[in-house]
């Protein structure tokens, strides 16, 4: 059985608690690790990319009163904006399907 070798740090800290140290075991929790980070990025990102975007300064004043009258960032509704109208776009070509009706119960 190959494990790693693990040296106690001076403190109290120990980072490598509840990690096993035997490789096969090892690389099996990284895997499944790597899988889980990877599905919660697809399903919900955790991360948001920045990106430059010219719009004309009144697309941007009609943007930030409409933001103001929703109570949230203007930048913020513009996301919004472009996940619901992608959302639209991708159900058009065929790309995601409409959801299934919710089945009426028979009782």
């Amino acid at each position: 059985m190959n494990t790693i070798a693990h040296s106690q740090p001076d403190d109290d800290f120990d980072s490598l608690r509840g990690i096993s140290l035997e490789l096969d075991r090892f690389f099996d929790e990284e895997k499944r690790r790597e899988r889980i980070l990877q599905m919660q990025d697809r399903i919900r990102p955790g991360r948001t990319k920045p990106i430059a975007i010219r719009l004309d300064q009144f697309t941007v004043k009609r943007l930030k009163t409409l933001a103001a009258l929703h109570n949230v960032g203007y930048q913020t509704l513009l996301k919004e904006f472009v996940v619901e109208r992608l959302y639209e776009e991708e159900r058009r070509e065929g790309i995601i399907r409409e959801p299934a009706p919710p089945k009426r119960s028979t009782g």
